[in-house]
Formats: structure tokens, sequence, C-alpha cells
């Protein structure tokens, strides 16, 4: 009986498995002239099959923007999410692929980048969020490194997109405050460790592929000193960032 016993949990998964593969998956009808299925989820894969319109799919799951589908004679292969957005339910209603998030409207945006503060080496971080598709709401946290003294700029701001709907070159402009503290790496101590600050700013950003996109912005900062003058330093950085 004992020697039964993984012969008998064997079967079990067995029957399982073949249960859950004949579990119909979504089915969706060919509207476009044709459908192209490759044989990886990518488009350096080549194209081995094409459906034909009216013509039923059944998707089976997803990878990324890539869906693997099922010919209806058997062929099974990858498909682009934006074509088969096309598709329709067999009812006519439009196929249930939600798409990738669209560079112009998303909401949420966070990078990291390298750059100068006042001929200071500088890291930065940030996260955006979208109020609407051309005004964001913007966070900064940033590391001037320097040899006298280190400097922690902290920001908060507005940023304004001229055309979200350009994809490889957007300009921006923004404005905002915050505070600097400065930490001191060799005698004598700065006069002021904290500061409040002001900035404008003018930049662009673009799109790379999926949800990755880049950006380059130049900063004017006014930081306000109990001295007789402000300093205005300047600031440049180039970040890389993903949406969503």
């Amino acid at each position: 009986m004992l020697r039964l016993l993984p012969l008998l949990l064997l079967l079990q998964a067995f029957i399982v498995v073949t249960a859950n593969a004949r579990e119909p998956g979504l089915e969706l009808v060919v509207t476009a002239p044709y459908l192209e299925m490759h044989t990886g989820p990518g488009r350096g894969y080549p194209v081995f099959y094409v459906v034909g319109r009216g013509e039923t799919v059944t998707v089976l799951f997803s990878r990324t923007d890539w869906y693997k589908v099922r010919a209806p004679r058997g062929q099974e292969g990858w498909a682009r999410r934006e074509e088969l957005a096309l598709t329709r339910l067999a009812s006519g209603e439009p196929a249930p692929i939600p798409p990738y998030p669209d560079f112009s409207t998303h909401r949420w945006e966070i990078g990291a980048g390298y750059g100068v503060f006042n001929r200071q080496n500088l890291v930065t971080g940030y996260a955006d969020y979208g109020i609407t598709d051309s005004l964001d709401a913007e966070f900064v946290l940033q590391q001037a490194l320097g040899t006298i003294d280190n400097r922690y700029v902290g920001t908060i701001g507005l940023r304004h997109t001229f055309m979200p709907e350009w994809k490889w070159f957007s300009p921006t402009v923004g404005l905002g405050g915050g505070y600097q503290y400065i930490d001191d790496k060799v005698p004598p101590a700065p006069l002021e460790r904290t500061d409040q600050l002001a900035y404008v700013s003018l930049g662009a950003r673009g799109f790379i592929t999926r949800r990755f996109m880049w950006r380059f912005d130049w900063r004017s900062y006014v930081v306000f000193t109990k001295q007789n003058s402000n300093e205005e330093p300047e600031e440049w950085k180039f970040a890389l960032a993903v949406f969503f």
C-alpha cells in the first residue's frame, strides 16, 4: 500500500494539471485584417503565423505588453498588446485588454539622476504626482558633494509640461521652494547650517521605452540667508525615471 501512495499522488497531480490545461481561456475575435503571432514576447522574435480577420484566438497569459495566444488550429505564439486590444469578444464588445499607462497621462513618476550644484557633484532622487496631464507636484531630495562641505537640499514645487503628448522631447518649466542643510567637512564651520530657498527651473523630458523616460533640468536658486546678501547658486542634472 505504501508503494502505491506515490503513484496515486502522481496520478492525482496529472489529473489536476490536465483539467487546468483544458480550462477555457479568453476567446477574442480578430477584427483587423490580421493578427501577427511571434515566436517569443518581443519584436526581435520572428512572425511565424498570421490569424486572419474573423478568426478566433484564445488568450493564455500575458508578459508585460505581450500576450501568449492560441490560434484556431492550435498554433501558440505571442501577440502585441496594442494589436490584441483591437480584437473583440464574441458578443461584439471590445476586448478587455488593459492598456499600458499612456506617456502623456501617467500619474506617478519616480527617478534618480546626477548633475552639478554650484560646482559640486550632485546626486538626486525625486517623485512626481500628476495633478493634470500637464501639471505635476514634485518632491525632490538631493545631496551636493563638495570638498569643504556637503549640502542636503529638499524641495517641493510645481512643474508644467508644455506639450505632454510629445513623446520624444517635451519642454518643462517649474517653480518651488524648500530648505538646505550644510554639513561642514573641514573647518571653519559655516555661518548658517540651514536656510530657506526658492527656485525656478527649465527642462525637458522624453519617452525611452515601455515605462522608462529621461529628464533634463536646470534650476536657478535664491537662498535666503541672514546675511547682507542672498546666495544664487545654479544647478543642472540629468535623470532616468519610471512612470505608472
